[in-house]
């Protein structure tokens, strides 16, 4: 994860709002299109320039400003205010989508041949016990790699480009709902700050995946416990 340390592992993605705004089950990483919806503000609530309650604040909207919505994650609205794009936490407002046919979904990316499938996965599992976690770290030669370099790491031995960074992998391909991950798919997990991707591992099937991990290296998760279900966030096919 080619991320800085402040964040630990990353920040967060935001959602564009041309998808059916309801429902916030994921994240995906579009670009910013023109407004898609307004949010009414329930409670004067501080216009900040970033996704954190750290951030700056350019100004404060009080109670029943309707503002032009951009994109919008579940903690975090991109809104249009006196001029500037910044962004107000979604708990103070109620998001309304405009009356326009929604564009299409993309169509997924094929799944991985259960050969090459196998071969990702096999690969992943051939580093078990060889890698060490260092968080920023891409050392291939020293196997000392972070998650995200390690998923690089090993889709690159298996003739696939991808960048380094979670953030980054997670813009690559094309999203996948949960119900239709295959072996082979990238998954992406917040494991910080609320909403951020800043973790990803290799969906397996049967209910697992394979990540490298802090303090414990490579190792197999279960894809469906608590922690992991709560903390997902999206999928790619690349």
């Amino acid at each position: 994860m080619q991320l800085k340390k402040k964040n630990h592992l990353g920040k967060s993605t935001i959602v564009s709002l041309s998808l059916a705004l309801s429902m916030f089950a994921g994240f995906s990483t579009t670009a910013f299109a023109s407004p898609v919806a307004t949010a009414t503000v329930n409670k004067g609530v501080n216009f900040r320039a970033d996704q954190s309650t750290s951030a700056p604040v350019w100004g404060f909207v009080k109670a029943g400003t309707v503002l032009p919505v951009e994109a919008a994650n579940n903690y975090w609205v991109l809104v249009d205010y006196n001029g500037k794009q910044g962004y107000v936490s979604r708990s103070y407002v109620t998001v309304h989508e405009k009356n326009s046919s929604p564009s299409p979904a993309p169509t997924p990316q094929p799944a991985h041949s259960a050969s090459s499938a196998s071969k990702i996965i096999s690969t992943a599992q051939s580093f078990q016990g060889k890698v060490k976690y260092v968080f920023g770290t891409r050392d291939q030669q020293r196997l000392l790699l972070d998650c995200s370099s390690f998923t690089q790491y090993i889709f690159q031995l298996n003739g696939i480009s991808i960048p380094w960074g979670s953030k980054a992998q997670a813009q690559v391909g094309t999203a996948i709902p949960r119900d239709q991950l295959q072996p082979g798919d990238l998954v992406f997990f917040s494991v910080s700050t609320p909403g951020q991707i800043n973790h990803v591992g290799i969906y397996m099937g049967n209910g697992q995946f394979i990540n490298n991990l802090p303090n414990q290296g490579v190792v197999v998760s279960n894809f469906n416990n608590a922690y992991w279900t709560s903390h997902y966030i999206t999928g790619r096919r690349v």
